[in-house]
C-alpha cells in the first residue's frame, strides 16, 4: 500500500509521522481498550459457549491435560498456549483465562492505530483506533475468551509490521512480519486475508524477493514448531480437517445476510462512518475532477489494497461451513481503516456518532455491561459450588461448570455439536468418562448438544447418578454420593 496524503495536511516523512506522540497515542488507546473491557472480563457469567470451552481448556491445563493430546483443540497449535500464559499471567484466578483476550484487543487497537499513523493522519488514526476498539463485533471476541481475537490482532500487527517495511526496508522487520503473521496463522485460518495483504506489501514494496522469502519462512516456521509438540497430525485433524467437515451453518446467501446483520446491530458506528466518508469522498472526487485536479494515485492504491482485503474476507467468510457471528470481527479493521484514511468532517461525524450512539449501546449491552447469571441458571451454579473441590461435571454447556469453580475432563472441555456431529462425542463415550472417580455430574440442557443422546438418561441411571432439574431444559445427572478421592 502507497502512504496516503491529504489536502491539508503538509506531508510527513515516515520518521516524523510515526515517532511524532507515537507512544502517548498508544498508551492512552490501550488504557481505553482495557477499561472498555473490564465489566466483560470480571463478568459473573460465561459470555459465550466459546468462553466456556476454552476456560474450561485452562484449568485442565493447569492440572497437567495437553492440548491436542488430551483436551480437544478446535484452533491452531498457538492458541492454548496462549490462553495458558494469560491464565498463569492472571494468577490463575476464576476470569483470568480471560486475560489473553483483553490483551488481543489491546494489541489490536493499537495495530490498528499503526497501520493508519502509517497511511494518514494522526486524527485519522485515532478515529480507526476508536472505531476497532469499541466495535461491538470486537468486544465480542476481546472480552470473552475467543481465539478470534488473539489471530485478528495477530494479523493486524502483520499488516503495520509490514507497512514499516514498506517505508524502511529491513530485513528484520520481514521476519517480524513472518512471526506475526505465522502466530496469526497458527490460532485461526480466517487470519489469512491480512497475512496475505502482508505478505503483498512485503513482496510489492521494494521487490526483495529474499526478504518476502525470509517473512513466509518464517511464517510456516512458527507453524511447524507450535505444532510440533502436540503432533502435527493431531492437530491438523482438530484444528482443520474438523472445521473442514462441520455441516454448513448457512446458505451462501444466509452467510451474506448473517454479514450485514451482523454488521449493522453490532458495528453501526464503523458502517455510519464508513457512509459517511464514501459520500465526502464522492463530494470532494466531483470537486476535483471540475477543477481539472488529477486523481490521487497513492489514495486509490491503498483504497484497492484494503477493498481486497474486505473481499477476501468476505469470501472466506461466505465460503466457511460453520461461519458465526464472531468471526465477522475479522472485517472491522478493514472497514474501519478504509473509514478513516479521508473521514468526512469532524463535526458530521460526530452528528452521526450522536445519533445512532443510543442504537449502539442498546445492541451492545449485554457485552458493555454483562448479566449474572438468574434463575434455573443461578441455582444450577450455586449448587455445582458445592461440590468438592476436585469435582469434575460434563456439561454440553461448560460455561457453568467454570464459572461454579470446577471443570469437565479435558475431553470434554468442547463438546461443541459438530464433534456430536462426527462421532467425536458419543452416548457412550460420555458415560465411560463419567465412569471417571472424580466426574460427579452430567448436565444435558440443549438438544442439539447431549439432548439427542435418547439412551443417556438410563445410562447414566445405571451408573448410580439420579437427576436434577433446573427449569424446563436443564437436567443434572448427579452422582450422590461423590466422592473424588
Amino acid at each position: 500500500m502507497a502512504r496516503v496524503e491529504t489536502t491539508t495536511t503538509p506531508a510527513l516523512t515516515p520518521a516524523t509521522a510515526i515517532v511524532a506522540h507515537w507512544r502517548f497515542d498508544a498508551a492512552v488507546l490501550a488504557v481505553a481498550a482495557v477499561l472498555i473491557r473490564l465489566p466483560a472480563f470480571f463478568a459473573g457469567r460465561s459470555l459465550v459457549f466459546d468462553d466456556g470451552v476454552f476456560a474450561s481448556s485452562a484449568l485442565a491445563m493447569r492440572a497437567g491435560e495437553v492440548p491436542f493430546r488430551d483436551i480437544f483443540s478446535s484452533q491452531g497449535p498457538v492458541f492454548l498456549p496462549l490462553v495458558w500464559v494469560g491464565d498463569l499471567i492472571g494468577f490463575r484466578t476464576l476470569d483470568a483465562p480471560r486475560l489473553v483476550a483483553v490483551a488481543a484487543g489491546v494489541l489490536l487497537t493499537v495495530a490498528v492505530y499503526a497501520c493508519a499513523r502509517r497511511l494518514t493522519t494522526r486524527a485519522n488514526a485515532l478515529l480507526a483506533a476508536g472505531l476497532v476498539t469499541t466495535s461491538g463485533s470486537i468486544l465480542w471476541v476481546t472480552g470473552p475468551v475467543n481465539a478470534d481475537g488473539p489471530s485478528l490482532a495477530l494479523s493486524v500487527l502483520a499488516v503495520a509490521c509490514a507497512l514499516r517495511y514498506r517505508d524502511e526496508p529491513r530485513l528484520r522487520t520481514a521476519i517480524w512480519v513472518g512471526l506475526a503473521a505465522g502466530g496469526a496463522g497458527s490460532i485461526k485460518a480466517l487470519a489469512v486475508p491480512a497475512v496475505v495483504i502482508a505478505g503483498l506489501i512485503v513482496l510489492v514494496a521494494h521487490r526483495r524477493v529474499r526478504d518476502a522469502g525470509v517473512a513466509a519462512g518464517t511464517a510456516v516456521a512458527v507453524y511447524v514448531l507450535a505444532a510440533l509438540p502436540f503432533g502435527i497430525a493431531r492437530v491438523w485433524d482438530q484444528s482443520y480437517t474438523y472445521h473442514h467437515d462441520s455441516r454448513r451453518a448457512n446458505t451462501r446467501w444466509g452467510a451474506v445476510e448473517k454479514i450485514l446483520g451482523t454488521l449493522w446491530d453490532r458495528d453501526v458506528m464503523v458502517m455510519v462512518a464508513l457512509g459517511l466518508a464514501a459520500i465526502a469522498f464522492a463530494v470532494r472526487f466531483v470537486r476535483r475532477r471540475r477543477a481539472g485536479v488529477p486523481g490521487d494515485r497513492a489514495l486509490a492504491v491503498v483504497v484497492a489494497g484494503l477493498v481486497v482485503w474486505i473481499a477476501l474476507v468476505v469470501a472466506l467468510l461466505v465460503w466457511e461451513p460453520a461461519m458465526w457471528r464472531a468471526h465477522i470481527a475479522h472485517l472491522v479493521p478493514p472497514l474501519a481503516l478504509l473509514a478513516s484514511l479521508r473521514p468526512a468532517p469532524w463535526s458530521l461525524l460526530a452528528v452521526g456518532g450522536v445519533v445512532v450512539a443510543a442504537f449502539f449501546v442498546s445492541n451492545n449491552s449485554s457485552i458493555l455491561w454483562p448479566d449474572g447469571y438468574t434463575g434455573p441458571e443461578a441455582a444450577l451454579v450455586h449448587h455445582l459450588q458445592q461440590f468438592p473441590a476436585d469435582a469434575q461435571i460434563i456439561s454440553d454447556d461448560p460455561g457453568w461448570v467454570w464459572r461454579s469453580g470446577h471443570r469437565p475432563p479435558g475431553d470434554f472441555a468442547d463438546p461443541s455439536y459438530q464433534r456430536i456431529d462426527q462421532g467425536r462425542i458419543t452416548p457412550a463415550s460420555v458415560v465411560k468418562a463419567a465412569r471417571g472417580r472424580q466426574v460427579c455430574g452430567v448436565i444435558v440442557s440443549s438438544p442439539e448438544h447431549f439432548g439427542r443422546f435418547r439412551g443417556l438418561p438410563q445410562a447414566l441411571g445405571d451408573e448410580g447418578f439420579h437427576a436434577v432439574r433446573y427449569g424446563t431444559n436443564i437436567t443434572l445427572y448427579e452422582r450422590d454420593p461423590c466422592a473424588p478421592r
